[in-house]
């Protein structure tokens, strides 16, 4: 999936240079497969490493060793370069302390629309903050077995925002109530049995539907929800699909830069503005997109990779802990 990985994130950084297709943001859709993707790997890192109430909390280090180093290396270098380079601009307004701190907490970014934390500074991580969310409640949705219960509630909430009973953009794409059901279509999909088959085949279905009425008019269209319904009808077969795919690793190599070029390109677009203001034509589109691989790669190595060892060691632990409970549990049944 890293191939995949990648290049939804070029396709973030591409609509963030003001690029569509067809009409259609191709960020908005290459998030809501990133939303899927993220729902099959947690589950799968879970199950195989986190299963116990007990271990929540080393899945959620894990996590925070996964999001927080390159997310801050970023996030200082943003810092720096708006300060030195965009003063006067609605960048450098946010470089308050309130701003700041909100923002390195990166939950609070995920709810920058009822003016907690900024979006400017790495205007993409407001979906770090969506995943942040995500992560709180899926150990318990797993242990717990309420995997159907959320779905169902968050496709109720999910449809209010497409049709526009409630804010379309808001609820329908940002934040997790509405949107908890694409993570859990990932989710579904890892190891999947017939009901959850069937749940997630019929969730594409209705999903290419809406979004054929949504294009002819059937239904209004309405901020990103084209877009959004596009993700879930294009994303769940792609992710089911490369899923079967064996482990190669070149693709490993590209997802693990995916990361980076997803955080990095504001960076790279806001030096180039700082020192030539140009218009995004296809050769400064290709220049932004080289440079964010190219940084991308250098900080996976030098930045990332030290917080996977970590990582993996809490995997272990929490592996351990598993068997010994385990065996106390077995030891108990012998003595009674």
């Amino acid at each position: 999936m890293g191939a995949f990985r990648l290049l939804l994130a070029v396709l973030v950084a591409v609509s963030h240079m003001g690029k569509t297709f067809a009409g259609l943001n191709p960020g908005v859709v290459a998030v809501i497969s990133f939303l899927i993707i993220s729902g099959f790997v947690m589950t799968s890192l879970i199950e195989r490493n986190y299963r116990a109430l007990a271990d929540v909390g080393l899945f959620y280090l894990d996590r925070a060793l996964r999001l927080y180093p390159q997310f801050l290396f970023y996030f200082i270098a943003s810092c720096l370069v708006i300060h030195f380079l965009l003063p006067g601009t609605p960048q450098a307004a946010e470089l308050t302390l309130k701003t700041i701190l909100s923002s390195v907490l990166m939950l609070p970014l995920g709810f920058y629309m009822f003016g907690i934390g900024g979006t400017e500074i790495v205007p993409p991580a407001w979906s770090l903050g969506l995943e942040m969310s995500f992560y709180l409640v899926i150990p318990f949705l797993l242990i717990l077995r309420m995997r159907g219960v959320a779905f169902a509630v968050s496709v109720g909430i999910y449809l209010l925002a497409c049709l526009g009973y409630i804010n379309t953009d808001i609820y329908g794409y940002r934040l997790l109530p509405g949107v908890l059901f694409m993570f859990l279509c990932g989710s579904y999909l890892y190891q999947p049995n017939v009901k959850g088959s069937l749940l997630i085949a019929s969730t594409a279905a209705a999903a290419g539907l809406l979004f054929i009425a949504i294009m002819i008019g059937w239904v209004e269209r309405r901020p990103f929800n084209a877009e959004v319904t596009l993700g879930i009808a294009v994303g769940i077969p792609v992710v089911f699909w490369l899923s079967r795919l064996k482990f190669h690793r070149v693709d490993e190599f590209l997802g693990n830069i995916s990361y980076g070029v997803f955080l990095n390109h504001f960076v790279v677009m806001y030096v180039l503005r700082g020192f030539w203001p140009v218009a995004y034509d296809a050769s400064v589109v290709g220049a932004v997109l080289l440079l964010s691989l190219l940084c991308s790669g250098v900080t996976y190595y030098c930045v990332e990779r030290p917080a996977l060892r970590l990582r993996h060691r809490l995997r272990r632990r929490a592996k351990q802990g598993g068997a010994d409970s385990r065996e106390s549990a077995t030891t108990e049944v012998e003595l009674a």
